[in-house]
């Protein structure tokens, strides 16, 4: 069970913590002493006295809210998992500077090492790299470091034809064409996405890492149900989906204000590995727990991404007052124009290009009743616990969340998922990050898109390729052998001679 402690029960473990780990039968002391024990706690600002919510400046990722009831409690409780999913992995100071090390999301499994060729089981929980993707660069191999590797690539149809690994995350859209997103110093953002371990563990224990699995529950009439948080209990299944710029000068006093990490990348245009710097620009956090069975859908930025009401001191990420359009000469000779129009998709692909500077503006404003109060409040905060910490200059955008229970199905059903939406909330109407949905801000909503997530594709299996996934996209990334594609293309072909 998942304790939040108050200051007073704080110092009393932290006298037990030492008296433990002075005992020298006991082996596990070391463990206990070195895992982040809250020390600091904060009453978060709610239009309610009566749903009030302390946050805790620790690593323990809440499960649930006892009960969901409002916008600004809601908000609260994406802070709460901001706080702790970006707890530090070495040492307790939230957010210093330049600290290349990961922070706890950062430890989860990438997409694409859960999901493997072939549809075989993934590898031990802990590893960033897969070793096929590591044996694909064997020339390049001490560049990836299986477990301490962050690996950013594009997608296939922006990078060219890696279809061995499918790496198909990106922009929200355009899914027809080019959706990169180059920011104002003149590099891009690479996308990722990362799976907490009770996502991990339901997959690996259910195999639905192989996409026959998927289908032979759909078969039998067991739904595809992610496993749920639980109030001051287990965690649930989370999905997180950043964003990170590249930076060309990392030791500038400009990136005192983001969360920096060390990289290997995949270049679009070269296709060849190498080693960076990135800032965290996005973060979207996807939260299936008991009481929202249809996700909590909260997304964070940098705050100097797009014009607001303060001005950057070092300029915006993705916007430029002073745009000027700009021709840009591809690989064939010919040339692509991009204009100053603002939230436009870009003209061409990286793999014909390089990046060039996207204006990118926001379209729906921070909610002022909720989530712009409590921003400031737990800015300030942040500050006066943490004076240097890079967190101050972060920013809830919104969180999407049901007013009213709306089950998981009981047995397969067809996608899209029918929801009540007049009981989706959400601070503005549609929902969307600069970062993650640079050019759809005004068209849909997070679940909007995600009542179409379904189980993974299975030519042999056709009648259930639209199986409802749990608003998981991610889970139709499970792959199959070509063996088991040829056992039910030959099943399929018996049956129909008979």
């Amino acid at each position: 069970m998942k304790k939040y402690f108050n200051k007073s029960m704080v110092l009393i473990l932290a006298v037990v913590l030492a008296f433990y780990a002075c005992s020298p039968n006991n082996k596990k002391a070391e463990t206990l002493t070195e895992s982040n024990v809250a020390t600091n706690t904060y009453n978060c600002y709610s239009s309610s006295s009566l749903y009030g919510i302390t946050i805790n400046f620790d690593n323990q990722v809440p499960g649930d809210l006892e009960a969901f009831n409002n916008q600004s409690q809601v908000d609260c409780f994406a802070w709460q998992e901001f706080i702790s999913l970006n707890w530090p992995t070495v040492g307790n100071n939230f957010g210093t500077p330049q600290d290349k090390s990961f922070v706890q999301w950062e430890t989860y499994m990438p997409k694409d090492v859960l999901f493997q060729p072939d549809g075989v089981a993934p590898p031990a929980w802990g590893t960033l790299v897969s070793e096929a993707y590591a044996k694909k660069y064997d020339s390049e191999r001490l560049l990836v470091k299986k477990q301490e590797t962050k690996l950013l690539t594009f997608t296939s149809k922006i990078s060219g034809s890696d279809t061995l690994f499918n790496f198909d995350f990106q922009q929200a859209a355009p899914g027809n064409g080019p959706n990169w997103l180059g920011a104002q110093n003149g590099t891009n953002v690479w996308y990722e996405i990362m799976l907490n371990k009770d996502y991990y563990d339901f997959v690996v224990a259910k195999g639905y890492y192989n996409a026959v699995a998927q289908h032979d529950s759909a078969k039998a009439g067991i739904p595809l149900v992610f496993p749920k948080g639980v109030y001051n209990g287990a965690t649930g299944a989370i999905e997180l989906k950043a964003a990170w710029m590249e930076v060309t000068n990392p030791t500038s006093a400009q990136w005192n204000r983001y969360k920096l990490s060390d990289a290997v990348v995949m270049d679009a245009t070269t296709g060849q590995l190498r080693n960076t710097t990135v800032a965290l620009v996005g973060l979207h956090i996807l939260h299936k727990t008991t009481n929202q069975p249809t996700w909590v859908w909260a997304t964070f930025e940098q705050i100097d991404n797009v014009p607001s009401s303060l001005t950057p001191p070092h300029g915006y990420n993705f916007n430029n007052p002073n745009c000027q359009s700009q021709t840009v000469k591809l690989k064939d000779g010919t040339t692509a124009v991009v204009p100053c129009t603002t939230n436009s998709s870009p003209s061409y692909y990286l793999k014909d290009a390089e990046p060039v500077p996207l204006q990118i503006s926001r379209v729906n404003p921070i909610d002022p009743v909720d989530a712009a109060p409590i921003n400031q409040k737990m800015q300030q905060e942040i500050h006066t616990l943490y004076p240097n910490s890079v967190w101050q200059y972060y920013e809830l955008v919104d969180v999407i969340w049901s007013q009213s229970l709306q089950p998981d199905p009981t047995s397969p059903i067809l996608a899209p998922k029918k929801l009540n939406v007049s009981s989706m909330l959400s601070g503005a109407h549609i929902v969307a990050n600069t970062t993650l949905e640079s050019y759809v801000q005004s068209t849909n909503t997070c679940y909007s898109c995600h009542v179409y997530g379904t189980i993974a594709p299975f030519p042999g299996d056709s009648a259930n390729d639209d199986v409802f996934g749990d608003f998981s996209f991610v889970i139709g990334s499970a792959k199959y052998s070509q063996s088991q594609l040829n056992e039910m293309t030959s099943m399929v072909s018996k049956l129909k001679k008979e």
